[in-house]
């Protein structure tokens, strides 16, 4: 096959990719950019989206690969939803439960502790009491997630509930994983791990109130029609056809001569790259000068199966008010549970009551997951814990992904400080949930905003602040603005 040339070689058509195509189809259409700065946009999958694509089953239930719900943290984002799917869009409570001892507690744990059996909240007490009691004067400070664990919440709280439930998401272990991530803000206004504030908690506990991490300045949108993924489906829709390819997986990069090579045979000259593949697959692709980067690579991930059940009947009325469950008993194979079907009616057939789970089931090569096992395990735990037992289950549904989260892991920083820059030399600026490698700004209005930004970077010089800056982003203390 020929080889193109392209001034922009745009590698994933997840948020990101989408964002800097959206992005420089918007700038040619204004006349801000000449409109014969050419670029293209290649996707390995048969469909866009990515990590945030939908899919409808062949019994009509829709799933999402996993459980990310948008959360926007900037104006341009919101113009983007508006423009797509703004009349057909539902919101949402962020209703997230915590489900342990047989019972459902509002999330998040630290802020009701009285839905505890007596004897656990008695030790969770004790502990946060005298964590507040403490001089630390002297102490250098928790250098570690599990050490900041126990520093912020006590041993009791530590091993009843956050190091159970980090390790059935992550699978990694939480004295393997940095803490800067905990205090940002990632897919809403609360902290990706909330502090707690111990005389509320009392006054809580006294009162028995309940303190949910919801309320209605938090609201989600989610599309009427098509899952999640029907927000970068139109996205892409919207690019010319010309300059967007699917089915085409990168094999190799040439980084002195600036050519990308594809499955398909395809070969393009580019004079910038954006990517959002993997980073570690990004390193695998590159010739040997990139082999210390590989051999050195301490970046550490998840892999996910995602398992979906459509029933027929009417939701539980427990589940009702519930978007999703975070699980960390040991005993249950999945760390959340998706009430997916209260985010759309139309999640589900029409024929008659249905709705519909979409449980999550982490793998590492520290928790090995058998798929077969697993799957029984699955259908087994949700009929003895979530499943009414008058519910028939009419559709099962299966996804795996190798790569399910970016683990902020305690030498991800260091490595991205050498390789983002050593990269960037070579025109080849690497963003978005896996691209970027940071689960703190990964959320799809980050990712997007990411690819936004890497395009006004290479062609107007401007600073990159969701991926560089996530403080900012996270805290919503700069509304970016973008050249005209």
């Amino acid at each position: 096959m020929a080889e193109i040339q392209k001034d922009i070689l745009i590698v994933g058509a997840g948020p990101t990719g989408l964002g800097a195509a959206w992005r420089l189809n918007e700038l040619a259409t204004r006349g801000v950019i000449n409109p014969l700065i050419d670029w293209l946009l290649v996707e390995r999958s048969q469909f866009p989206g990515g990590m945030a694509m939908s899919t409808t089953d062949s019994q009509g239930f829709t799933w999402d690969l996993g459980g990310h719900v948008v959360y926007s943290h900037y104006k341009y984002f919101d113009a983007l939803l508006d423009e797509l799917v703004g009349g057909e869009l539902l919101h949402h409570e962020r209703k997230g439960w915590v489900w342990m001892h047989g019972r459902y507690i509002p999330f998040p744990i630290q802020r009701n502790l009285h839905h505890l059996p007596p004897a656990d909240l008695t030790r969770c007490l004790k502990d946060l009491i005298g964590n507040q009691a403490m001089d630390r004067g002297n102490s250098s400070g928790p250098t570690n997630f599990a050490e900041w664990l126990r520093w912020n919440f006590g041993q009791s709280l530590t091993e009843l509930f956050f190091l159970p439930y980090n390790f059935k998401m992550w699978a990694y272990p939480a004295d393997e994983m940095g803490i800067d991530w905990t205090q940002r803000k990632s897919g809403s206004r609360y902290a990706n791990v909330p502090l707690v504030d111990v005389d509320r908690l009392l006054e809580n506990v006294v009162c028995r109130r309940d303190d949910p991490g919801w309320t209605g300045a938090s609201l989600f949108p989610y599309p009427v029609r098509g899952g999640i993924g029907a927000l970068w489906q139109r996205a892409y829709a919207k690019l010319p056809a010309d300059r967007r390819l699917l089915d085409q997986e990168l094999v190799s990069i040439d980084t002195d001569r600036r050519i990308a090579r594809f499955s398909s045979g395809l070969q393009v000259a580019y004079r910038h790259l954006v990517s959002s593949m993997a980073l570690p697959d990004l390193l695998a692709a590159m010739p040997a000068d990139a082999a210390d980067f590989r051999r050195t690579c301490p970046l550490k991930h998840s892999r996910s199966h995602v398992v979906g059940f459509g029933l027929r009947g009417e939701t539980p009325a427990a589940l009702r008010d519930k978007c999703w469950v975070y699980v960390p008993e040991l005993n249950l194979p999945f760390f959340r549970v998706t009430v997916i079907s209260n985010y759309s009616p139309n999640n589900v057939p029409d024929d008659g009551a249905h709705w519909s789970l979409l449980c999550e089931v982490s793998e590492s090569p520290y928790k090995p997951i058998d798929t077969d096992e697993m799957l029984a395990e699955v259908e087994a735990a949700l009929t003895t814990s979530f499943l009414p037992p008058d519910q028939t289950i009419v559709s099962r549904w299966y996804r795996y992904l190798d790569y399910g989260y970016p683990v902020p892991c305690l030498q991800r920083d260091g490595f991205l400080r050498e390789v983002e820059p050593w990269l960037r030399r070579r025109h080849i600026r690497t963003r978005g949930r896996f691209g970027g490698w940071k689960y703190e700004t990964s959320n799809q209005d980050n990712g997007f905003m990411q690819g936004v930004e890497a395009v006004d970077s290479i062609l107007f010089g401007a600073e990159e602040l969701s991926y560089f800056y996530p403080d900012l982003i996270c805290d919503g203390a700069v509304q970016r603005v973008l050249p005209n």
